[in-house]
């Protein structure tokens, strides 16, 4: 769904403040935005963004999830959640976001990119994991001599 008439000068001047790195202001013209066009998904997308940029990962995946339930078929609502939760180090979740968004578009690398780099952190907590229960024996029998 394009964004209304009602919102559209709202988000155009959103896009322009967010291009100079005055996320602030942006997120206040988004919000308005928002405000003026609540069913509009891109809006919500937009303003994930600049939650990213500010690094509110929690409202970032507020706001992507209420895109895709505006959209579901929005891609970029599932690469911004899928961002978002990489970046709070949710692994598997930001996974299935990315594989999510891949299959709407299939023609964007980044996705690839992404799922590979949740592979290596997935399959380094797996690593950790399995190495912890051994690290925590051997620190158990030490203990366990230094009473002798």
């Amino acid at each position: 769904m394009p964004i209304p008439p009602e919102a559209a000068d709202l988000a155009n001047e959103a896009n322009s403040v967010f291009v100079d790195e005055d996320y602030e202001t942006a997120l206040e013209l988004y919000t308005q935005a928002v405000a003026a066009a609540p069913a509009c998904a891109d809006l919500y997308v937009a303003r994930a963004q600049v939650h990213l940029k500010k690094e509110d990962f929690t409202s970032a995946i507020a706001d992507a999830n209420k895109a895709i339930e505006l959209d579901a078929s929005n891609s970029k609502a599932y690469f911004r959640k899928g961002v978002a939760c990489f970046s709070m180090e949710e692994y598997t979740t930001a996974k299935t976001a990315f594989e999510k968004g891949r299959e709407l578009d299939e023609k964007n690398a980044q996705f690839k990119t992404w799922i590979r780099k949740c592979n290596a952190e997935i399959d380094e907590e797996m690593a950790s994991e399995a190495a912890a229960p051994a690290a925590t024996a051997k620190i158990g029998r030490a203990s366990c001599r230094e009473r002798v």
